[in-house]
């Protein structure tokens, strides 16, 4: 599988870029909707930018981990924001199935609103939803910087069955994970279990 990760300094920038597609599409939300917990920090960048403080969020879970996928996305947690006829951007860092996004839409449009459109850093070809707005066509498995911590424990758990954590960490460095982070955390779970 090849990855490709995501510095803070690019998911910002990714963020801004996409502020600026909205905007010159003229897409000027009442309200900003990130789905739990992917979409959440860059829901958040996106309202900085517009200065807009009416956020929400929908929790959908859809992952077990980084590569077990239910057949179906659950929403547990109902949106938290009255939206009738307002004007809605739902917001998630990737559109991969796309049965998060469709999903969320899917319930927020039983609630009335106005209109909705959807926004994502990434888009993959075989998603359900092609997303109104994104940053980057890809096919590569993304791993945010929101989500190091919990790329680099599945790894570990996955890879210790064949390979020595010299090897793990070695991997997970060439990858593009911080060095820094890789040896934190391996000192954490090593003197911890």
């Amino acid at each position: 599988m090849q990855y490709e990760i995501i510095s803070w300094d690019e998911a910002y920038n990714m963020c801004y870029y996409l502020f600026e597609k909205l905007i010159n599409a003229n897409e000027f939300p009442d309200i900003i909707v990130g789905i739990a917990r992917g979409g959440w920090i860059p829901a958040r960048l996106l309202s900085d930018f517009y200065g807009n403080k009416f956020t929400a969020n929908i929790k959908i879970e859809f992952y077990r981990d980084t590569s077990q996928v239910r057949e179906n996305p659950i929403i547990t947690q109902e949106l938290t924001a009255e939206v009738k006829s307002k004007k809605i951007l739902i917001v998630d860092d990737v559109a991969d199935s796309g049965k998060s996004l469709q999903a969320a839409m899917e319930h927020i449009k039983t609630k009335g609103p106005k209109s909705i459109k959807t926004a994502t850093l990434h888009y993959k070809k075989h998603s359900v939803v092609v997303p109104d707005f994104y940053i980057n066509l890809t096919d590569k498995w993304i791993v945010y910087p929101w989500e190091y911590g919990e790329f680099i424990a599945f790894q570990y758990k996955e890879l210790r069955k064949k390979h020595t954590v010299l090897e793990i960490k070695k991997q997970l460095k060439d990858i593009g994970i911080p060095p820094h982070l890789v040896e934190s955390y391996f000192e954490k779970v090593l003197t911890n279990n």
